[in-house]
């Protein structure tokens, strides 16, 4: 009998990770009402109260009925829906500071994006469980035979979204790819070897690229978080991350209090999106910023426990996938916050304001308790 048939049902789940994911998009809501008021923009309280429903209701689905081990046909869907999309984006995408990365239907917009990077995870967990054995014993000739089809569509779909102007996307996601080849069993000299080659691309990238990363590199070189300089001239280019640094230093451990943070006060232009985790340091302090981190790391564990526990290696791989990409990006937009890492565009797991990342990751997270949850046929 099907496992997504109507006589089964669920019996358990993993109720830490569900409460984790409940609490960090509660908090997320809370700080969109907090920061949205104050900056006299109920629109965007509006519309991250429907992007929050439409996420929920669709995570309730996917934990609910697919059968994933059975769906062999969903990684490739999902990979050409993605370049598909992709596509349209470049022709008639919406330009926004810049950077043209979303298409909008009926007022409602989608960064196809976000989709990509979760839709090379399917495809690589998909790839690598059927060709485990040549992942873990091929030369690097042998590697290039077997798996030629990735490089070639991660290739493809990496050249798009970097003529979309989204560098960050692409990092974390090759960041989330290259551990997931690890986990699957590759040999640890062509780790190093890939390692490199993502290294020169990106050195390349910003030696040659746009005039605006480099003007970022040099800002996280002057206000790096263990070797900031006092005496640094003040530059247009720095100001997001001189706020930043002030703001979670006048939270100190307790914080400011809600309502007497001054970041969100339009001092921080991204207060809602890149820099939410810099509004929540500042009022909520050291103590409110830990406590958010906390939630995203035991959501990772948790996940990652749900990934070791599984024998049907693709749903291991997709699993552990999943959820390296929610981690790597608490990773980098708590680093941007804090000047850990240079600044770049990217949103807070379940809390930074935007649909597109709200509904892919919270997805995750139903695709993650789907694999993890044991049923029962009545």
């Amino acid at each position: 009998m099907k496992r997504n048939s109507p006589s089964q049902h669920i019996i358990s789940y993993d109720w830490i990770l569900a409460a984790c994911f409940i609490a960090l998009c509660g908090i997320g809501l809370y700080m969109m009402m907090n920061i949205a008021s104050n900056q006299n923009q109920p629109t965007y309280i509006r519309n991250h109260i429907i992007f929050l429903a439409v996420s929920l209701v669709s995570t309730l689905i996917v934990f609910k009925f697919p059968n994933f081990s059975k769906m062999k046909w969903l990684p490739m869907f999902l990979i050409i829906v993605s370049i598909a999309l992709l596509v349209v984006v470049l022709v008639m995408g919406t330009t926004t500071k810049g950077s043209t990365r979303a298409i909008r239907f009926m007022g409602i917009g989608f960064q196809p994006s976000f989709l990509a990077r979760v839709a090379l995870i399917f495809l690589f967990a998909d790839h690598f469980s059927k060709k485990q054995e040549a992942l873990a014993t091929s030369d690097l000739k042998g590697l290039l035979k077997n798996f030629y089809p990735l490089i070639i569509i991660t290739g493809l779909i990496y050249v798009l979204i970097y003529v979309e102007r989204h560098l960050s996307t692409i990092v974390i996601n090759a960041a989330t790819l290259l551990t997931l080849t690890v986990y699957a069993g590759i040999r640890y000299r062509y780790v190093f070897t890939m390692l490199l080659i993502g290294v020169v691309a990106f050195v390349a990238i910003i030696s040659f690229g746009a005039e605006f990363r480099s003007s970022r590199i040099e800002a996280y070189k002057t206000y790096f978080l263990l070797t900031q300089s006092e005496s640094a001239e003040p530059n247009p280019s720095d100001y997001n991350v001189r706020e930043s640094i002030t703001a979670l230093s006048r939270g100190g451990f307790f914080g400011t209090g809600v309502n007497r943070g001054r970041a969100k006060h339009s001092y921080l232009p991204e207060a809602r999106t890149d820099y939410i985790f810099t509004v929540i340091g500042e009022e909520c302090g050291f103590l409110g910023a830990f406590i958010v981190f906390a939630l995203h790391c035991v959501l990772f564990f948790r996940a990652f426990k749900t990934a070791n526990e599984q024998e049907d290696m693709y749903l291991k791989l997709l699993c552990a996938g999943l959820a390296m990409n929610i981690f790597y990006n608490v990773l980098v937009n708590t680093g941007v916050a804090m000047s850990i890492i240079p600044s770049t565009g990217n949103t807070l797991p379940f809390i930074s304001y935007g649909g597109s990342a709200l509904l892919i990751d919270s997805l995750s997270v139903g695709v993650i308790l789907n694999i993890g949850s044991k049923r029962k046929t009545l």
